[in-house]
């Protein structure tokens, strides 16, 4: 039987005979949802802890935003738990007392306004490290304490875009998107170079809108960079508004659709947020894709009226607004205006022995995950026999 499919009847009667003609299901990556999953408690990461730990980032992040009355509060207080579910998590490769060693996973913030966020963390790490005892050179690791927050967005201070000298970032970036395909050049090298190292990326939702993005997720799949990770921040909010107007197929597509594996989670769920990043870790998809942990997120969290919006993107809180949020977050700060030291040192009483012990044990863990330079010399030899090799490292 032929069919005449300029004829409405016909088409309508092809549909009915043979639907299978008029549906396609999307080849790509696979996929797991853990958003919403009973999970098993894991040894070691205790979830109180680590909110407590979030409420205090946070709370740095937010003081650095009143010291400088300017900033980004939107995407850096949404990646928050993603944060800390990847640097304490127990995937993540980092000694904090030096944080350039050659064996450490690579981190990239795509877009590099986040900063008060690798700020706020910065603060809690070492901040917490100081309380332990640690001694160490702040000026020669580039760490962040918490009055240098002070400083944020001054020339002689935090830079209000992420630079690579900072710990836990390799690349200095700035205007959206730019980061993410530079993070890829480093996982091709990486594995290029037979390391098995792993590159990780804070990533926002907006950021798919750029060309180059798109370019970078398409080769990164193709070259099979699966020691790349993704921490996308999906939070529906770029700059101007929200991205489903730009971007009308569903988000998932553009990922999936492109050969990465895909896991979604609640990114403001710390134990989702550890579970997510070991799996990626440990490639469990065993399929030589990159992955993306898409993490459903508040722009703006705990921020006040501007929480779940993108008027939180790059404006920071009034002083009084500032003072609201502070107290809710359970900060009894004096707050006043023009003296947030004073605010801030009531921050750095909220690390108590017990957490500060506890930060400094999982941050043990991501040290001894950091590969020795005989080791990754070796790799390199292995995969580049027969070719010169001068300081490798």
């Amino acid at each position: 039987m032929t069919y005449n499919l300029l004829d409405q009847e016909e088409l309508s009667k092809l549909k009915g005979e043979q639907p299978e003609r008029f549906k396609y299901e999307a080849e790509g990556g696979k996929y797991l949802k853990i958003q919403g999953l009973d999970l098993s408690p894991i040894e070691g990461i205790d979830t109180a802890k680590l909110d407590e730990a979030a409420r205090i980032m946070r709370g740095f992040m937010f003081a650095s935003l009143e010291a400088s009355h300017s900033g980004h509060p939107g995407g850096s207080s949404g990646k928050t738990e993603q944060f800390l579910g990847m640097v304490l998590g127990g995937a993540f490769a980092f000694d904090a007392l030096n944080p350039k060693d050659t064996g450490r996973d690579r981190v990239v913030w795509s877009a590099g306004h986040c900063s008060p966020g690798l700020y706020g963390g910065l603060s809690l790490i070492y901040e917490s490290l100081k309380k332990e005892g640690h001694d160490f050179d702040k000026e020669k690791l580039h760490a962040v304490m918490g009055h240098d927050l002070l400083k944020f967005r001054k020339h002689d201070g935090p830079q209000g875009h992420i630079e690579n000298y900072s710990p836990l970032a390799d690349i200095a970036t700035g205007p959206s998107g730019h980061g993410m395909p530079a993070a890829g050049g480093l996982a091709i090298s990486h594995k290029a170079s037979g390391l098995d190292t792993n590159v990780w990326v804070f990533m926002g939702d907006a950021e798919s809108e750029e060309g180059m993005t798109y370019e970078a997720r398409n080769l990164l799949n193709t070259v099979g960079a699966d020691n790349m990770v993704v921490a996308l921040d999906y939070n529906h909010y770029g700059i101007d508004g929200d991205i489903d107007e730009v971007m009308m197929t569903p988000y998932i597509n553009n990922w999936q659709s492109l050969g990465w594996n895909v896991i979604e989670i609640d990114g403001h769920n710390i134990l989702e947020c550890v579970y997510a990043y070991r799996l990626a870790q440990q490639k469990v998809f065993d399929n030589g894709s990159p992955t993306v942990v898409i993490a459903h997120t508040l722009k703006g969290k705990h921020y006040g009226a501007v929480e779940n919006s993108n008027k939180s993107h790059g404006a920071p809180a009034s002083h009084e607004d500032y003072v609201d949020i502070m107290k809710k977050l359970g900060f009894e700060i004096p707050g006043i205006e023009g003296e947030v030291g004073k605010d801030i040192d009531v921050i750095i009483d909220a690390l108590t022995p017990e957490l500060t012990s506890y930060i400094s044990e999982r941050l043990d863990i991501a040290k001894n995950l950091v590969k020795p330079e005989d080791e990754l010399v070796s790799q390199m030899k292995t995969r580049l026999e027969g070719r010169p090799f001068k300081n490798p490292i």
